[in-house]
């Protein structure tokens, strides 16, 4: 069976994803822009739709990302935790300045995802 994104990107990052961003029981700020990454004790479908976004803009700024579709674009899997934390943020600054076109959170899967070599 093929793992879902989700799931590969728990191996990588080393923490559980959750569907729920506001699970019962979560600390109050533990999705708090303040909390460093490693203290984070989980990553939602918001924190992969961000790393999406840092991905998009740093890889394909050069070309016309409006004219290609952003579901046929390559995205590569996080080397490590580092690396998906350091574009998730930078992603989650870019789409709240509404940079690029917005991501739907139930897309994540549909994406040309790939391993970086």
């Amino acid at each position: 069976m093929k793992a879902t994104v989700f799931e590969t990107l728990e191996k990588i990052i080393q923490i559980p994803f959750v569907a729920d961003e506001f699970e019962n029981g979560a600390v109050c700020f533990a999705n708090d822009e303040e909390v460093r990454a490693d203290f984070k004790l989980q990553f939602t479908a918001f924190d992969v739709v961000n790393y999406v976004y840092g991905i998009l803009f740093k890889l394909y700024l050069k070309e016309n990302i409006e004219n290609a579709s952003i579901l046929n674009l390559k995205i590569p899997f996080p080397a490590d935790a580092d690396f998906f934390w350091k574009y998730s943020d930078f992603g989650k600054k870019l789409r709240q300045e509404k940079i690029i076109e917005t991501i739907e959170c139930n897309a994540v899967n549909q994406f040309n995802w790939e391993f970086m070599e």
